[in-house]
């Protein structure tokens, strides 16, 4: 159960291993297409069979797997790869990339995680992919702590609380705007690191890995003086093709063109793409 974005809540039965795909898709022959990502590429806001993976499914006939999970960065996207795709060894990986928030908070958040960083070191596998059951043990009994913090949270929390913090959030933002261009101060070398290992290990398997640069709500909403410095994305795609990886640049492909941009996400307002987008 997840948010609601477009009036109607996004409710879906997740596959055997927790990611949002019929399960079938598992059982598939050849898989041909895997999504890596963060809530883009798991498909919030949208229903079932809307989101990326489903799209792919509908459109080319072919299986398609996501393992987009909100909050994912490229460390644990990298994580995702050995221990899911390489048992199924898809024939072509979209290494999504969002501009927000993958560089400037998800790694350096994960870099701090030894247990992820172990996911550099050749040859690592914790073999989650054979130990479902050990995982769902754990998650029921961290769901019955999470409810119980959350119902006290509640009763802590009052309406007029939540909304000043959304009106100082929403002016927040706008001070900060005007930054964001340079959001992106330097590239981290760790990102580079990530994605070599990643196309080393999709290649081993025979697949093709491809960057799919995904641009976020405020570079079409607010006036960006530039749109390949704004979230340094130019220097983030040189760095990209420079290891030799393909890029589908999704602001090039698709919004520069678009009629009305902001009509790919929901009422036009900030948040994920609508099923259009």
């Amino acid at each position: 159960v997840s948010g609601n974005e477009t009036s109607q809540r996004l409710i879906y039965q997740s596959d055997r291993y927790g990611f949002n795909n019929p399960d079938s898709e598992w059982d598939a022959d050849e898989v041909v297409w895997l999504l890596t990502g963060d809530s883009y590429a798991e498909g919030l806001s949208v229903q079932p069979g809307e989101d990326i993976a489903g799209q792919l499914r509908t459109i080319t006939q072919e299986s398609s797997i996501s393992l987009g999970r909100s909050c994912n960065g490229p460390l644990m996207e990298l994580a995702e790869l050995i221990e899911y795709a390489e048992a199924i060894k898809p024939k072509r990986v979209l290494w999504t990339y969002y501009e927000e928030n993958d560089l400037l908070h998800d790694l350096q958040r994960d870099k701090k995680n030894p247990l992820l960083m172990q996911y550099l070191k050749d040859g690592f596998s914790q073999n989650l992919i054979d130990r479902q059951k050990e995982i769902d043990s754990m998650l029921e009994k961290y769901i019955v702590k999470a409810l119980a913090k959350a119902e006290t949270e509640a009763q802590m929390e009052t309406s007029l609380i939540y909304k000043t913090r959304w009106i100082r959030l929403q002016i927040i933002r706008m001070m900060l705007f005007n930054e964001l261009e340079d959001a992106v101060v330097d590239i981290d070398p760790l990102f580079s690191t990530i994605l070599t290992k990643a196309k080393a290990r999709v290649e081993a398997w025979g697949g093709k890995l491809y960057f799919v640069y995904l641009p976020e709500w405020s570079r079409y909403n607010n006036k960006v003086t530039s749109h390949d410095r704004f979230r340094k994305k130019a220097a983030v795609i040189d760095v990209v093709k420079e290891l030799g990886i393909r890029v589908i640049d999704i602001h090039q492909e698709v919004f520069v063109d678009h009629r009305d941009p902001l009509a790919l996400f929901p009422f036009r307002r900030a948040g994920h793409y609508n099923s259009d987008g």
